[in-house]
């Protein structure tokens, strides 16, 4: 039935996923002793003799009794997102009577796969991965080892083959309600400030503020080619390109009359280059942000934003791990989608009046 692969290395849970048309949690919950159907486990077993798969057996008898271990993997704790979100997560996870392990690696590969082998190696009972740290070849050791992983603020685009569990906020309505309030403000030239262009969250952002504007009959994205999207790299590389790129837009002969920043790093640098070009926000340049941040709230004119819940967030990535640390993958995999709020603030000059009154005197 099943193509004999005895002579080859690593076969994975996918493959025989694969071969018995099962999913992968299922097989994951045959590995560590879970129970399952009998004509699946029939199913399971027979491939594993065709395809010579080996568990991790030190990994299977530690599965039998939890040892209360989570791991964090982030590989930037200097970013204020982050923090705040490891913060909630350390709380609830405590709660819960666990000890949680925070591994940072400052985006260096070979250290991620290091401490991958480590956390399987001291049989952690689950692990939570930020974006930064999603690798497919990570993933699979884990799966393979029978850990449990929670993805937060991202689906990774291998989501059909690496079927994965996330918490994530509603990027698109967060981009939608900064859109909606620009344009109820009168604002119809603006300029969008990209950060990770191979991001899923930012891509939601960004096509959830582009249709509005779509639907209303202005393409955006047309507006921008004469200024084409950057794509920045760590936090303080975020910060600085931001500056240098809003420079060249405050410069140019057409500038907009409102920017949309897709994260609060990119609105950082876009605030800095606004203080040294001497322009005052709203007056000379509305700006909007998806995310919030402290320092939003004592400027001068306090920025408008959609915020992100990330206490909640920390609390439902700890429960849907519990979950599956229980043995129960009864909804996996699970997308938890959680809602944004908008702050109107004061960072956005109304325009409205100005346009209709121009309007009359055509």
């Amino acid at each position: 039935m099943y193509q004999n692969r005895r002579f080859y290395m690593n076969v994975t849970i996918n493959d025989i996923a694969r071969a018995t048309g099962l999913s992968t949690a299922t097989i994951s919950k045959y590995i560590n002793h879970k129970k399952i159907r009998e004509e699946n486990r029939i199913l399971i077993e027979k491939a594993i003799q065709e395809l010579g798969y080996t568990p991790n057996r030190n990994a299977q008898l530690l599965r039998a009794k939890n040892t209360h271990t989570i791991g964090i993997l982030i590989s930037d704790l200097g970013n204020y997102f982050w923090g705040e979100l490891v913060n909630s997560i350390i709380k609830h996870f405590t709660d819960h009577g666990y000890t949680v392990i925070v591994c940072s690696f400052f985006f260096e590969h070979q250290k991620e796969i290091d401490t991958i082998q480590d956390i399987i190696s001291q049989h952690f009972d689950g692990v939570i991965m930020l974006p930064s740290c999603w690798h497919d070849d990570l993933y699979q050791l884990l799966q393979n080892a029978g850990i449990p992983v929670v993805m937060l603020d991202q689906i990774p685009a291998s989501m059909r083959h690496f079927p994965v569990d996330c918490v994530i906020s509603d990027n698109y309505r967060g981009g939608a309600l900064l859109a909606e309030h620009l344009l109820e403000k009168g604002h119809t030239q603006v300029w969008i400030m990209e950060q990770y262009l191979d991001s899923y969250t930012i891509e939601q952002r960004i096509q959830g503020f582009v249709d509005v504007y779509q639907k209303n009959g202005i393409d955006l994205l047309k507006q921008q080619d004469s200024f084409p999207p950057v794509s920045f790299g760590s936090t303080a590389e975020t910060i600085t390109q931001s500056n240098l790129h809003f420079q060249k837009l405050i410069d140019s002969s057409d500038p907009p009359t409102a920017v949309f920043f897709d994260c609060y790093l990119s609105a950082m640098g876009g605030l800095s280059a606004a203080s040294q070009a001497r322009i005052s926000v709203p007056q000379d340049i509305s700006f909007v942000c998806f995310d919030d941040d402290p320092l939003f709230k004592t400027m001068s004119a306090a920025m408008a934003c959609v915020s992100q819940d990330l206490t909640s967030m920390g609390k439902h990535a700890v429960e849907l791990l519990l979950k599956r640390i229980h043995g129960d993958y009864t909804d996996f995999p699970k997308i938890d989608m959680l809602d944004v709020v908008f702050h109107p603030r004061r960072s956005v000059k109304d325009l409205s009046e100005h346009n209709s009154t121009a309007s009359g005197k055509d």
